[in-house]
């Protein structure tokens, strides 16, 4: 039994460095050599017993070679020993065919060369089409040649049978398992493609929107697309500038990631569009790339949301950590520009505005431009700051946003 085992394991090991596909071929070639020498030896006692010397030799001397070619492949010059040994093919079916007839099927294994031959990686596309050239001239030369002359020594009808049998049943079950072969790596080839793709998908509307990934794989131009209305939102985390140098890298990223995961969630719940994240800045538009009624009510829900989702965060990781986030509404551009590592991203004053009123706003709140405010006061509760001084814009009234209105919220939760 412990014989047995070793043997098993003797055939399955390859080399460590040895490729998937080119291992699988590694194993099945050190078994058909394998198999090969068993059966010419069988082959050879059987000639012997008709009295057939000359091919009895000739098998007993492909037993040898048959081992030669087994411990070529072992220790590495499996090249060498495929092309000697379809060399031998194509000699000794030609010998035995010659000598008994068409009817015992030896030539057959021309087709075994034929086809094996294109499995076979460790030879050159170049030896592979010669190979198989000259296994295709010996399949039909011999076809030929058997039609019209007769062997020179026959061999009984029933032996001729024999070897039919034996040789067609071997020949039909080696070709089913190279086409079984070509079938499993096609198949598994298919299902990597498709995996992959669905991988490049995913990231790819990770990084757009995925009518904008549609249009992009289309077209790879600029592409760039007016939008109006639409809202933006920026979030920053208060002190974190402080924050990072009181901890470790590590934490500090685990920590942005523990926030940001969370705003991930609730603007994919709420189908806007995160657009960035800028060091601790996190930037979400509604509105497009598919225009909605209700973009200032989806960013004003947000947000509260968001504020909500820190002190989450907030209460898990033991950090004292606020949020400030700034709201506007108005018309930009949006789209892909450049060729490599490009992004989906969105131009304009309105842009601009938004961000300040993230930077100009307080600890834990969100603030609204006039703008924004005159869509939603309808539906949320606002609290009047007054004018702020904003860079690049002079004066500007600006809102608080509290809350959402009692019966708003209740019908929000109802659906």
């Amino acid at each position: 039994m412990a014989s047995l085992q070793r043997l098993i394991a003797w055939f399955g090991h390859t080399p460590p460095d040895m490729a998937p596909g080119i291992a699988r071929m590694h194993i099945g070639a050190k078994l058909g050599f394998s198999a090969w020498a068993v059966v010419q030896a069988l082959y050879a006692l059987g000639f012997l017993l008709l009295d057939q010397h000359v091919l009895a030799a000739y098998n007993a001397v492909g037993t040898l070679l048959a081992c030669i070619y087994l411990v070529l492949l072992v220790n590495g010059r499996p090249a060498f020993g495929f092309v000697l040994s379809n060399i031998q093919n194509i000699c000794g079916i030609t010998l035995i065919t010659v000598y008994t007839g068409l009817g015992t099927g030896f030539f057959l294994f021309a087709l075994v060369g034929l086809l094996y031959a294109t499995l076979a990686e460790w030879v050159s596309r170049g030896m592979q089409h010669l190979i198989i050239a000259a296994s295709a001239t010996a399949f039909v030369g011999l076809l030929v040649y058997g039609l019209y002359a007769q062997p020179l020594d026959p061999l009984p009808l029933a032996w001729v049978v024999v070897f039919a049998v034996i040789n067609g049943a071997s020949v039909a079950g080696f070709l089913l398992m190279v086409a079984l072969t070509y079938r499993f790596t096609v198949d598994r080839a298919e299902a990597a493609l498709e995996a992959e793709y669905a991988k490049s998908e995913a990231l790819l509307h990770n990084i757009m929107p995925p009518a904008v990934a549609a249009r992009l794989k289309d077209n790879p131009e600029v592409i760039a697309d007016s939008h109006k209305p639409v809202t933006i939102l920026f979030a920053d985390i208060v002190g974190f500038t402080d924050m990072a140098g009181r901890s470790t890298a590590e934490s500090l990223v685990r920590m942005l990631n523990n926030i940001f995961s969370r705003f991930d969630a609730l603007v994919e719940a709420d189908g806007l569009e995160k657009i960035k994240t800028i060091g601790d800045a996190y930037m979400v538009v509604a509105g497009l790339p598919a225009p909605r009624e209700d973009h200032a009510q989806a960013i004003a829900r947000l947000a509260l949301r968001m504020i909500d989702a820190t002190a989450d965060a907030a209460r898990d990781t033991g950090e004292d950590l606020q949020i400030r986030v700034g709201i506007h509404t108005g018309d930009v551009v949006a789209g892909v520009i450049g060729q490599r590592k490009f992004a989906y991203d969105i131009w304009g004053d309105t842009v601009n505005v938004a961000a300040r009123m993230e930077s100009t706003g307080a600890a834990g709140r969100i603030q609204l431009s006039a703008d924004t405010a005159g869509l939603v006061r309808d539906d949320f509760d606002l609290e009047p700051r007054g004018e702020i001084e904003v860079k690049g814009k002079g004066r500007m009234e600006t809102f608080f946003l509290t809350g959402e209105k009692a019966a708003v919220a209740a019908a929000t939760a109802a659906e």
